[in-house]
């Protein structure tokens, strides 16, 4: 479980706890915005009425595969807890649990402790409690989340960034190689720049293809995009490598086929050892969820 964040929602502060990559909301805080001395009446109030009990069991049907329809090994089973609750009126996301086997309530015990509920349940609770205050809740709850993905950045530049350092480092060394017409006068030198010839022999080996011949193929995606915006983190690192040794390579006076073939090397051996690294792995998980949040 990771640390809590806190959100403020008509000067009553709300706890809001990550679990599995899902949010839950304090609904025990939620309730204390219509009763701060016994939050729990509210709740065992919600939970009482046809409507919601209706409600929570389809949650469970949809999202939690182990949710007991019926009595089992250590579940009563949701037609006694239903039973129950019209009888003696006393629900309870404890007692719901203990039956049913729901995983749409986290209970925590201890001073800072409280009764979450998945973010869905969390809402329509507080639109129980009180409409305005669940609109409320709701644009503090979507800034909540609008703020954690920008904190994790936009998915293109974190990609972007893992190429950036070591592509100066080729340009470098390219401008060193150059005569000194093709700087001091771009024009009509310009076009005769090796900038694009060697970045096309570069994503030929980690791509399979030009800058130019993947916009050809992608009509579809953004004038400002290209491969590098959608390549799998594995290939931007390998990228990355394979620019700081063509800069080197460079710098020895190798002739471009020689580079060809010894980068091609470096591709092969570099690609089955890195695609087992945890570190990268982690890297393409952030850029998936940054991309998924965004």
């Amino acid at each position: 479980m990771s640390k809590k964040t806190e959100i403020t929602v008509f000067n009553t502060k709300v706890k809001v706890i990550r679990s599995e990559e899902t949010d839950y909301i304090c609904i025990t805080d939620l309730a204390r915005y219509k009763n701060a001395a016994r939050p729990d009446l509210p709740i065992r109030s919600w939970m009482n009425t046809k409507r919601e009990i209706e409600f929570l069991y389809e949650w469970e049907l949809k999202y939690n595969p182990d949710f007991k329809t019926a009595i089992s090994s250590g579940f009563k089973g949701y037609p006694n807890y239903l039973s129950e609750v019209f009888v003696k009126n006393s629900s309870s996301p404890t007692k719901w649990m203990a039956y049913t086997n729901a995983k749409g309530f986290i209970v925590q015990r201890g001073k800072y402790g409280g009764t979450y509920a998945h973010s869905t349940i969390a809402l329509n609770f507080a639109n129980y409690i009180n409409a305005k205050f669940y609109i409320n809740l709701l644009e503090e709850f979507q800034t909540l989340k609008s703020q954690r993905a920008a904190l994790l950045g936009d998915p293109y530049d974190i990609k972007r960034h893992l190429t950036a350092g070591n592509y100066s480092l080729l340009v470098s060394a390219l401008f060193s190689q150059v005569d000194e017409r093709l700087l001091a006068q771009p024009q009509p030198y310009k076009g005769r720049l090796p900038l694009a010839s060697e970045a096309d022999m570069l994503n030929q080996i980690v791509f399979g293809t030009t800058a130019k011949q993947w916009k050809l193929l992608n009509p579809d995606k953004p004038a400002v995009k290209n491969m590098r915006d959608y390549a799998k983190v594995l290939d931007l690192v390998i990228l990355n490598n394979l620019q700081f040794l063509d800069s080197m390579l460079l710098q020895w006076d190798c002739t471009k086929e020689e580079r060809k073939r010894i980068l091609m090397e470096a591709h092969d051996f570099q690609f089955p050892i890195l695609k087992r690294s945890k570190t990268i792995r982690y890297l393409q998980e952030l850029a998936d969820k940054a991309e998924k949040n965004g």
